[in-house]
């Protein structure tokens, strides 16, 4: 029987896949937003501009997956989901006002790497989390100071926000030190009890 965290991951695929169907409502629109259609600040980060662009997210997703599927459980991508979409959603409302509309997943999921990263240090898989702390952060700031997002932005037909990508980032460092400071509050309980 496969895991929660993996039933989770094909749930939320298989979400994403449907919710194609039902895009220009979800879609990050400004301007829907003012008049009240609250819902596309997260619903803006679960649909793709095209079928190219979800599958460039889904398989990102599931590297992630394969990537940290031992080292997280479901409740963790869940809350950890929620709140960096929430995180992307809010930073391009308020931060980007110039933003008209905006599709993907993408800034979540750097986001999830840089969660994954910190729960596989907290499991002392050092490797896997002090590579993703380096690689993902520098080829953000790499894609942010030389726009070298155009390759993506040919493949999925819209330009790439780097700045979704920042606040993901940004998002997942915030939530890390959460996470961290919760991991050290218990380990700290533990040795106090015995």
């Amino acid at each position: 029987m496969p895991s929660k965290f993996i039933l989770s991951s094909l749930f939320i695929t298989i979400a994403l896949i449907l919710m194609q169907f039902i895009q220009n409502d979800l879609l990050f629109l400004r301007e829907n937003i003012q008049q009240g259609e609250l819902w596309r600040i997260w619903t803006g980060n679960l649909i793709h501009s095209n079928y190219y662009h979800l599958a460039l997210n889904l398989a990102g997703f599931w590297v992630f997956v394969l990537l940290f599927k031992e080292s997280m459980n479901a409740v963790q991508l869940w809350v950890s989901l929620i709140l960096l979409i929430s995180g992307v959603g809010f930073g391009l409302y308020f931060l980007n006002p110039e933003l008209y509309w905006y599709a993907g997943l993408s800034g979540a999921l750097y986001g999830l790497f840089i969660i994954g990263a910190i729960y596989s240090l907290i499991d002392k898989d050092y490797l896997t989390g002090f590579s993703i702390l380096i690689v993902i952060p520098t080829k953000i700031i790499w894609d942010h100071l030389y726009h070298s997002g155009q390759i993506n932005a040919d493949l999925i037909g819209v330009p790439v926000s780097t700045d979704a990508h920042l606040y993901g980032i940004a998002s997942a460092f915030f939530i890390g030190l959460l996470i961290v400071f919760n991991h050290f509050r218990k380990t700290s309980t533990v040795s106090l009890d015995n």
